[in-house]
Order: structure tokens, then C-alpha cells, then sequence
């Protein structure tokens, strides 16, 4: 069963071609919970109608505080279904840095859970415009579990709304809006849309990595960082996968996990810091993965000592792609391919120059409101690199290249990128 649908198309009609080529299968599950795709395109469009119901207009902010969990995943792409613009928040954020992104976001509405409300609740009164869409604790009574001036998330994804999910934010109109991890100060806004995430799922994880709805992709990073939304939320939708999210990384469950021979894993995904413990248990006990093929690396460089000798001991392609939050995956290297005699990497592989590049494609962006050429690297594949520095009107006017589509900061964050 492999899904012939072309990714870069809006994510509602994937969803509603995959609902019914796929219905049955799930595409999202947790330790508590999962969804089928008919589940999946279902409750999304009930939630995003009660979004319309809430007063949710399009292109307003929808936030995000769920941490790992399929409702997470449900509220992301509601929230696209109804026109309005996605705010991953990390769920371990502090209340100051809360305060600060739902502010600078001006996010009306929210979405949490009782186990977070104790942060976000004080907040609350002097965000009168915010509406809170509250998750039940597993387990719990409905009425037992309810909080005044509150709404129900389970009532929202299992009624119909008055209204039907519009399904009209157009490819290149503003979706979501992801905050850096504020490394050089405060976390800053970048916003992107449909076709800049799905480019990259197109030109890299399917064309490259050959990403499909036969893989099984193993999640145990945060999902609200941009490797989380493009590779696990959008990748997974847009090919029809199918996804485990894990609540945290741990060796033993991701060991766990890749040992299943019902259902096997294809993928994994992680960091150099979760690999390199991945990697020590790896020595110790061995690695029991029967369809994994391949480890999808970001965030940071490995180093081609330490892709060697993962792959020497795991047996696994060690897929290190390069990209920011702001414009996605930009290259990476194709499972398999033959490496140069000398170089420490597969052909292709050019986080340097790509690096290098993107310095000229900022310069180039900051010098002219004009549509610079996409910038490509020969031998390489790479994805659409979408410019994502704003000209100097202050955010305001994103610079595009051909086949890519605007990513910017948020007006009031404009910046570089953390």
C-alpha cells in the first residue's frame, strides 16, 4: 500500500483522500489514544467548525499547549481547517515566556489540558479575548472534569458544529506560526504556510527518503519544534503514514517500540543528543529493529565519526538533514547513496555550503524586494529553499523564490533565526 497523492496539495484534501483510501488505519496513536484517517478527517472538521462557533475568524492565532499527544496533532490541523494560523507552544514553557508568546502571537484561543492550566490559568484574566478549549484528564468523568468558563475539547471533536469546516486557507496564506527556542534571546515568531512545509515533505522525505503510507514512523522528540510539525504532523498527513508519538524520548521505550515485529517501525526520528543514548543501549543490548530503515537526524551535526560508527553498529542509514525553523528541511542526504572517495558524507550532503548560501540568499533578500533565484547546490538534493529574512519594512514583506512560497517573522520578531 504505497500513497501515489501529491503531497503539496492543502492539507483538508489529503485528509479527505486519505479518510477514504485509508480509513480503517490508524495514522496517529499515543500511549492513550489513537485515530484512524476517517477518525482523523472527521473530528478535525467538527473541531474546526466549533472553532468558527468560538469566533475564531480566518487568519486569526490558535495556540497550541498540549505536549505529546495525538489531540495535539487533532488541534494543529483543526485549527488549519479553519482557516486560522497554528501556534505549537512547548509545554514546558514558563509563564513568563507563555505570557510572552500568546501575546506577540495574539492567540485567541488556546488548547490545554487540565495538567497545564495551572500554568496558563492566571494569565487568563487579563486575556479576557481568550477562549480556552480544555482537554478531559484520561480516565476522568465528564462532569466531574470541567472548568467554568472553559470548552470542551471532547464535546468539539464529537459533535457536529452549526457551521461545516470552511477548508479555505489557500496554500500560500499564513498557517502557522513557530517560535524559535530563543538561543540568541527570546523565542521570536516565524510564520509559514501550507506549501512552505509541504515542499520540503515532497522534494525531501518523499522524493529523497521515499517517505509513503507504507512507513511506520517511531516520534519521541517535542512535536511542537519545526522537525516535529514538518516530519511527523505534515509528513505523516500529507503521505498517509502512520505515527507512534512517544511522551518523552527514553532508550528503553524507543528499544521497546523498534522491536515490535507486529507492525513494524520504518522510522525513527531524533537528535544527536538522543541518538548518542540511543546509541550507548545499542552497544549494551543490541538493536532488535526488523523493518527500521533509517534514523532521521536534525537539529544539530552529528559529525561523520559518529554517523560512522552509528551505522556501523545499528546497521541503519544515519540521515542527517540540514534546514531551520524557518525555511524546513533544505537538503539532505538519500538513503543508501554511494559515498565520494574522501568525503565524510553521501553525496549531496552540504550543510557547509548550504550554510554558505543562505547567507548570500539573506543578504540578497535584505538588498531587494525582488524574487531571488532558488538557490541549488550541483550533485545535491535539496528541497524549494524557501528566503525566510524579511526585506527592511520590518516583517512585513516576505521575499520569495520561484517554487517556494513566503516564510517571515512574525512582524514584531523579525530577526535571525535561533
Amino acid at each position: 500500500m504505497t500513497s501515489r497523492v501529491a503531497p503539496i496539495r492543502p492539507l483538508p484534501e489529503l485528509l479527505r483522500e486519505h479518510a477514504g483510501r485509508f480509513g480503517s488505519k490508524v495514522a496517529f496513536q499515543d500511549s492513550v489514544s489513537r485515530v484512524t484517517y476517517a477518525e482523523l478527517e472527521l473530528r478535525t472538521g467538527r473541531l474546526a467548525g466549533h472553532l468558527g462557533g468560538l469566533g475564531l475568524r480566518h487568519g486569526e492565532r490558535a495556540a497550541v499547549l498540549l505536549g505529546n499527544r495525538v489531540e495535539a496533532v487533532e488541534s494543529m490541523l483543526a485549527v488549519t481547517r479553519a482557516g486560522a494560523v497554528g501556534v505549537p507552544m512547548d509545554s514546558r514553557s514558563t509563564r513568563a515566556e507563555l505570557a510572552h508568546m500568546l501575546d506577540d502571537s495574539g492567540a485567541r484561543v488556546v488548547f490545554t489540558d487540565r495538567s497545564h492550566l495551572g500554568l496558563l490559568g492566571p494569565l487568563l484574566p487579563e486575556r479576557p479575548h481568550l477562549s480556552v478549549v480544555l482537554l478531559r484528564s484520561a480516565g476522568s468523568d465528564a462532569a466531574a472534569d470541567t472548568e467554568a468558563g472553559t470548552f470542551s475539547y471532547e464535546d468539539m471533536a464529537d459533535t457536529e458544529p452549526t457551521v461545516p469546516a470552511p477548508d479555505d486557507l489557500g496554500l500560500d496564506e499564513v498557517a502557522w506560526l513557530l517560535y524559535t527556542s530563543g538561543s540568541t534571546g527570546i523565542p521570536k515568531g516565524v510564520l509559514s504556510t501550507q506549501r512552505n512545509r509541504l515542499s520540503p515533505v515532497a522534494a525531501g522525505f518523499v522524493a529523497v527518503l521515499g517517505m509513503s503510507a507504507d512507513d511506520r514512523l517511531l516520534w519521541p522528540l517535542p512535536l511542537h519544534h519545526a522537525m516535529g510539525q514538518i516530519l511527523c504532523v505534515i509528513g505523516v498527513t500529507a503521505t498517509g503514514a502512520s505515527a507512534v508519538i512517544l511522551p518523552r524520548f527514553s532508550e528503553a521505550d524507543v528499544l521497546g517500540e523498534l522491536s515490535r515485529t507486529e507492525n513494524p517501525f520504518t522510522l525513527l526520528a531524533g537528535v544527536p543528543a538522543t541518538y548518542a543514548k540511543f546509541l550507548d543501549a545499542v552497544r549494551a543490548e543490541g538493536l532488535t529493529a526488523p523493518a527500521l530503515r533509517g534514523c532521521v537526524s536534525g537539529g544539530a551535526a552529528a559529525g561523520p565519526v559518529f554517523e560512522r560508527t552509528f551505522e556501523e553498529i545499528c546497521g541503519v542509514p544515519f540521515l542527517e538533514h540540514y534546514g531551520s525553523t524557518e525555511a524546513g528541511p533544505v537538503t539532505m542526504p538519500a538513503p543508501g547513496a554511494a559515498r565520494a572517495a574522501g568525503c565524510c558524507r553521501a553525496p549531496g550532503y552540504v550543510s557547509a555550503t548550504a550554510a554558505r548560501a543562505a547567507a548570500v540568499v539573506k543578504r540578497r533578500a535584505r538588498a531587494s524586494c525582488g524574487s531571488p533565484d532558488p538557490v541549488s547546490w550541483p550533485g545535491t538534493t535539496a528541497g524549494p529553499m524557501t528566503p525566510p529574512w524579511c526585506c527592511a519594512t520590518g516583517g512585513t514583506a516576505p521575499v520569495t523564490s520561484p517554487g517556494s512560497t513566503p516564510t517571515a517573522k512574525s512582524p514584531s520578531r523579525a530577526g535571525s533565526a535561533s
